[in-house]
């Protein structure tokens, strides 16, 4: 009943919730460095990618607006989030590194929230979507010399199986987990 978008008005990025039923929009974040915003699996938190001077990190905010911004993660690897597991214990995200370009990291909500690599090639792997069991990851990737999705167990090990067939991008599950978009 309620979507996060990130308005872009030219120099400013920032959070704002659109409460569908009642048709109006209310701004989350206002100092115009916000973007990429995903809910918690409560719905009661939007998480996002800030800049904070030259620097980037992950924060989440309460969506009705009430309280401060708590900052999850900073890092000079430009991390984005992607998808939450189910139970809200795990954060799938980007990660830009010099050495290996855009990679899948996973950062455990308990303990020290240290990313810790899920995928990190040469190649480019982003845009993790856990499934709605928990049990699968599907990403996408460039391994093949175009983006396909890609789909591997979660927590694994386990192989991983191609989905798409003629080139795949930003994956996301239906919400009974048997059809990938």
């Amino acid at each position: 009943s309620r979507l996060a978008v990130t308005i872009d008005d030219g120099p400013n990025q920032d959070i704002w919730i659109a409460d569908l039923g009642r048709g109006t929009v209310s701004r989350l974040t206002t100092d115009g460095k916000c973007y990429k915003p995903i809910w918690t699996p409560d719905g009661r938190r939007v998480t996002y990618s800030r800049r904070k001077g030259g620097r980037f990190c992950i924060a989440w905010k309460f969506a009705d607006g009430s309280g401060p911004e708590e900052q999850l993660l900073e890092s000079e690897y430009h991390p984005t989030p992607t998808s939450w597991s189910p139970d809200g214990k795990v954060l799938a995200l980007m990660e830009l590194r010099p050495a290996t370009g855009i990679d899948i990291a996973l950062m455990p909500m308990e303990g020290g929230r240290q990313p810790r690599p899920f995928l990190s090639t040469p190649c480019r792997e982003g845009e993790a979507a856990f499934s709605p069991d928990g049990r699968w990851l599907a990403y996408d990737s460039d391994e093949s010399g175009r983006l396909e999705v890609y789909v591997q167990p979660f927590p694994g090990p386990g192989p991983k199986w191609q989905i798409s067939t003629d080139s795949g991008a930003e994956p996301h599950w239906s919400q009974d987990g048997k059809e990938l978009f």
